[in-house]
């Protein structure tokens, strides 16, 4: 009996020795493959200016129309010029900006790349972004890729880039369709009744 019960504790301390190898080797294997694992790359933003630091955008097509938005001095408010200032949407506007500003390059093409292919050789679109010092940077928008979801641009002379469709095109959009606010509707009040005429009676001749 005493035999048994010792082969016993013996199956015992082999199995818990065996789980103690095995649980140490996976765990270390887990450490590995956490050491091991490739970093997420944080994607490049097209521009390196932040919001604060822009003074005017100026929206041009290749048909000669425009339009320029600038922060008023006095109030710090995206304003449109030529437009008045109580009918501009600000908000629409900043919100246009600041994600242009946050655009992330989806791919960059290569040095060589013919621009007449891309239709960066006569832009559709050119983007003329003023800084608060008084520097100037020029994006140059071509065609919508093969795929339909992005534009080949260029800021500059650097490198031909794709880009997310959607904002570039709120932000060319405005060109068309300046951001104003809705014009109130006005409200019909009921015109009061005047007091009504006595019917006339009429006069009988003197014999």
């Amino acid at each position: 009996m005493v035999r048994r019960n010792t082969w016993i504790m013996l199956g015992i301390f082999v199995l818990a020795g065996v789980f103690v190898v095995v649980f140490q080797h996976f765990q270390g294997q887990k450490t590995k493959d956490v050491a091991t694992q490739t970093p997420t790359a944080t994607p490049e933003k097209l521009y390196s200016i932040t919001l604060a630091g822009v003074d005017r955008i100026t929206v041009a097509d290749n048909t000669g129309e425009s339009i320029t938005t600038y922060r008023d001095p006095d109030t710090i408010q995206w304003v449109i010029a030529g437009i008045p200032v109580e009918t501009v949407d600000s908000a629409k506007i900043q919100m246009n900006v600041t994600q242009l500003l946050e655009l992330p390059v989806k791919e960059t093409l290569a040095q060589d790349v013919a621009l007449d292919a891309v239709g960066l050789a006569t832009p559709a679109y050119t983007l003329t972004m003023t800084t608060m010092d008084g520097a100037q940077m020029i994006t140059y928008i071509g065609n919508v890729v093969p795929s339909g979801n992005g534009y080949y641009l260029r800021v500059d002379t650097g490198p031909v880039s794709i880009v997310d469709i959607n904002v570039i095109q709120a932000v060319v959009g405005m060109v068309k369709n300046p951001p104003l606010l809705p014009t109130p509707t006005p409200q019909v009040t009921p015109t009061e009744m005047g007091t009504p005429l006595a019917p006339e009676v009429p006069v009988t001749p003197t014999p």
